[in-house]
């Protein structure tokens, strides 16, 4: 479900673009560093919207390099580093693609995924050195999906639920000492999971039935007409008031300078990327390779 978490010069400004990218620029390299090389093909700007929410919650002063990588030889990016929540996002971003992989090489048998397995697999077990209760807890919650995807389940609420339960924990990570923040960070990871899960479901309907694909608004033999249609404010209606608990979370952490751009990220770019999946624009392409419940396409190289 990578795909719906954006960030767009043209909506945040070009100054509050630059610290997302920084951001973006130090997540690459610390999965490298605390993963693998390839564990980088993870990278996402859902993860990245992670360790920037983490950073800024963390306060104190964030740390800035400009340096140069493969990616971009020529000109050195600014890029954040010496950063806990940087470091732990990339160990999340490499957990979270792993096990994307596992489920789709069992649920389809695909070569892809198995390949991929490989090629992840050392920066996986890297990750869970680190973090042994997040690989357990992640786990355990795409267990509990799995379940209710091959029971067939036609409730929403009861998937999305499985699925936001894992954002809410990587988003209130012990490190985060105090206790309100804490609270309000599992609140908005939590609901920024059923959002993301519920838009993933009803971008995916056509395709998931044509293919013969579990998908929980179409589970009881319902169409994708029936959602296009009557039942589309109903959708509507859910994702607005997902994306209200979002802001209302935010509007309780203390961000320090980035609540700017972080801001902007929930009030214009997830509002932007809900009309435009509501509108039946086709964001399939953007996709990548967790955040919901779409295969594995990789990382891309952000621009500036």
């Amino acid at each position: 479900m990578f795909g719906y978490v954006t960030a767009a010069k043209n909506q945040l400004g070009e100054e509050d673009y630059k610290t997302f990218c920084a951001y973006y620029c130090g997540l690459c390299r610390a999965m490298g560093r605390e993963c693998s090389q390839l564990s980088r093909l993870g990278l996402s700007y859902d993860i990245t919207f992670l360790a920037l929410v983490l950073s800024s919650a963390l306060g104190g002063e964030h740390e800035f390099a400009y340096r140069r990588c493969a990616a971009h030889p020529l000109k050195k990016r600014r890029s954040a580093v010496n950063d806990r929540a940087v470091d732990y996002a990339a160990a999340m971003g490499a957990m979270l693609t792993y096990r994307k992989l596992d489920d789709d090489r069992r649920d389809d048998r695909s070569l892809k995924a198995a390949a991929g397995l490989a090629a992840l697999r050392r920066g996986y077990r890297r990750a869970c050195g680190k973090y042994p209760q997040e690989e357990a807890m992640i786990r355990r919650q795409l267990e509990k999906l799995s379940a209710l995807e091959e029971a067939g389940c036609g409730l929403i609420d009861e998937t999305a639920d499985a699925f936001a339960k894992i954002l809410e924990h990587m988003f209130s990570p012990c490190f985060i000492d105090d206790d309100g923040a804490r609270r309000a960070l599992a609140w908005l990871g939590y609901n920024l999971g059923r959002w993301i899960y519920i838009m993933d479901a009803y971008n995916d309907m056509e395709r998931d039935m044509e293919e013969g694909s579990y998908n929980p608004l179409l589970a009881g033999g319902k169409t994708p007409d029936f959602y296009r249609g009557g039942a589309a404010e109903e959708i509507e209606l859910s994702l607005t008031f997902t994306l209200e608990n979002i802001a209302s979370a935010f509007e309780l952490i203390e961000l320090g300078e980035n609540k700017r751009v972080i801001g902007k990220m929930i009030y214009t770019c997830l509002k932007q990327k809900q009309r435009a999946v509501l509108a039946g624009e086709d964001v399939s392409a953007e996709k990548g390779c967790f955040f919901g419940r779409t295969a594995y396409r990789g990382g891309t190289a952000m621009e500036e």
